[in-house]
Parts: C-alpha cells; sequence; structure tokens
C-alpha cells in the first residue's frame, strides 16, 4: 500500500488551523478593530445627522376650475392626492438646479461645506457635496421623500422643511407665468367684447327711439288696432297705424339683426368673463402642490459613520486575510519553498 504524504497542507480542516494560529489571528483582528474604531471617531470621520420630509403630491387641477367651476367632483379634484404622474413631476421639481442653487445661496452652503472660493472646480464640488448629502425619492406608496444628511443636526432639519417650501414656491412661480399670459389674453378679449356690445347697444337704442322695440308684438297690436279703426271708420287712426307699420317695417331687419348680435355676443362675453375670473383667481392665488405627512426635525442621533458596521467589517475582513495569508504560509512553508530554523509544522499524524 502506497504510504500516504505527510506534508501536504489539509485546508478542509479550518478549525484545526485557527485553533494552531489562534494567536497571531487574534492579533490580527485585534489590531484591525482598534485602528477601524480610531479611524472611524469623529477625530477622522465627521459624525453627519439625518433629518426627513414626507410628502404627498396633490393633482394638478387648476384651482379656480376646482372652485369656480359648478359640478359635484369640481372641488373634489384639487384635494385629492396625486397620481404616479404627480409625485415623478415633484421629484423633478425638487432635483432641479432651480431649488439646488436657492437652497445653497439661502444657507451658503459653499462656505458650510468648506470649499474654498479658490478652488479651481468649486462648484463641482459643491454638487457633488449636495447630491451625497440630499436624497429624493419615491416610496412604495406614491410619496416623496427628502432626506438631507449634515454635520449640524439643526441645518440638516432646515434644508429639508426648505426644500419641501420652494417645490410650491418654484411650480407656483411656473403657474403664475401661464396663469399671467391667461390674465392678460381674457383681459384683452373682454375690454374688446364689452366695448362691441357699447357699439351694439347704442345702435340698438337709436333704433329703439324711432319706435321699433318689439317686432312681433308691436305688429300685432298695429293689426288688431288696424282692424278696429277700419271698422269704426276711423281714418286718421289707420293712417297712423300704416306709417307706424311702414317705421316697424323700414327699420325692422336693423333691429332683428342688432339685437341678434347683441344675444349672441352677450354669451361670449359671459364665456371670457369666467375665463377672466379663473386666470384672475389662478394670478392671486399661492396653490399647494403637495400635502405634508411627516416635517423635518432635529435628530438627536447620527446616522453616518456607523462605527460598529465598520468595525465589524473591518475585523472580519482582517481576520480573513489573515487565514488566508497563513494558509499559504503553511504551504510553502511544508513544501520546503520557504526555510526556517524553527521545527516545520505537522499538518497530519
Amino acid at each position: 500500500m502506497k504510504e500516504q504524504k505527510t506534508d501536504i497542507f489539509d485546508s478542509t480542516n479550518v478549525f484545526v488551523f485557527i485553533i494552531r494560529w489562534w494567536k497571531h489571528l487574534f492579533v490580527v483582528c485585534f489590531l484591525a478593530a482598534l485602528a477601524a474604531a480610531i479611524f472611524s471617531s469623529p477625530r477622522f470621520i465627521t459624525p453627519k445627522f439625518e433629518s426627513t420630509v414626507t410628502m404627498f403630491p396633490t393633482t394638478t387641477a387648476s384651482l379656480s376650475r376646482s372652485v369656480l367651476t359648478s359640478g359635484a367632483a369640481a372641488g373634489k379634484q384639487f384635494l385629492e392626492y396625486g397620481e404616479i404622474e404627480d409625485a415623478e413631476r415633484l421629484l423633478q421639481v425638487l432635483e432641479s438646479a432651480n431649488i439646488r442653487d436657492r437652497v445653497v445661496e439661502r444657507f451658503d452652503l459653499m462656505q458650510h461645506y468648506g470649499i474654498s472660493e479658490d478652488a479651481q472646480y468649486r462648484r463641482t464640488q459643491l454638487i457633488q457635496e449636495y447630491r451625497g448629502n440630499v436624497n429624493i425619492r419615491r416610496t412604495q406608496y406614491g410619496a416623496v421623500e427628502v432626506s438631507v444628511r449634515d454635520k449640524d443636526p439643526l441645518m440638516a432639519a432646515a434644508i429639508a422643511n426648505e426644500l419641501a417650501a420652494l417645490a410650491d414656491t418654484v411650480q407656483n412661480e411656473i403657474r403664475l407665468e401661464r396663469a399671467q399670459l391667461a390674465y392678460n389674453v381674457s383681459k384683452e378679449q373682454l375690454a374688446e367684447l364689452e366695448r362691441q356690445v357699447k357699439v351694439i347697444e347704442d345702435s340698438l337704442q337709436m333704433i329703439m327711439q324711432k319706435g321699433v322695440f318689439d317686432i312681433a308684438g308691436q305688429t300685432k297690436m298695429f293689426a288688431r288696432q288696424m282692424a278696429k279703426d277700419i271698422s269704426s271708420g276711423n281714418i286718421d287712426g289707420v293712417e297712423a297705424l300704416e306709417r307706424s307699420l311702414g317705421n316697424v317695417a323700414s327699420h325692422g331687419g336693423a333691429y332683428l339683426y342688432t339685437s341678434t348680435y347683441l344675444w349672441g355676443i352677450s354669451g361670449q362675453v359671459v364665456q371670457i368673463q369666467r375665463r377672466y375670473q379663473e386666470a384672475k383667481a389662478d394670478l392671486e392665488s399661492f396653490v399647494p402642490f403637495k400635502f405634508v405627512l411627516d416635517y423635518a426635525f432635529e435628530a438627536e442621533r447620527k446616522v453616518y459613520p456607523v462605527r460598529w458596521l465598520i468595525v465589524f467589517v473591518s475585523t472580519f475582513a482582517a481576520g480573513f486575510m489573515g487565514v488566508m495569508i497563513l494558509m499559504v504560509y503553511e504551504n510553502l512553508l511544508t513544501k520546503g519553498i520557504i526555510k526556517t530554523k524553527t521545527k516545520p509544522i505537522k499538518t497530519s499524524a
């Protein structure tokens, strides 16, 4: 029977291997844990606190249409929660450079983040620092969550609440631009229609001064009176009625055209007045685009760095690397590649 070699390292018996080298592995793990604990302390890594704002988007329905428009569902639209599209729109606004620049200016983040004014890529550094500290996401329930980290807990809460407030401010500024345009157009149209109505009313007044004010009613009345005058032999009355009928016949067409046109343009005035009122309401109102569920508050405990996790990962990684290195060392030692003055280590009986 062939004799089994005894100089081959049995790497499967890890437990025995660890027992044999436990002192060395303990020193490696201890030093790694100590180094991780030291270098993850506030002296080397600035701790950060986190504050969060949670909000639901509203529908994008116009306030004026929801309030001024009649109907059972008109007012409900403005009070309903928004859909996924509204949440994505709110996310886009919160992540815009417009809001970011306002927050940077409001809290002087360039100085707060310690970015030198002489730095070559100072704005790039600012944007990277801002994106690293501000996280905006949509939750699985359709809400929008804004989380802000900062070394100052008060600053983190203030920035988070400011972002929530600016979401309404920026969207209202965009909305007001369109509302101003709609207001100007509807105001001009209303003024023009009112001018036309005044002209038509003056023309109709002139026609009515000539004795024409109700063609159908006047014609029936004149016909009945003429029949009475003819039967009674009132020649003067008949002649007067004939003159009145002639006057109605002469100006009746103008009366009908003018009164019909006035009726039609009055309907247009009503529609434009409604649009004018809606545009004015949109222009003068501040519309919220979100429902804030939870405002940010000052955090009491830091969230970064997680020292226990750093120490655990560092210790585990150092122990694992120590085991690998010692395994390679034993293999090389037992094969005679590495010479040592000490007695070779027996790996099997």
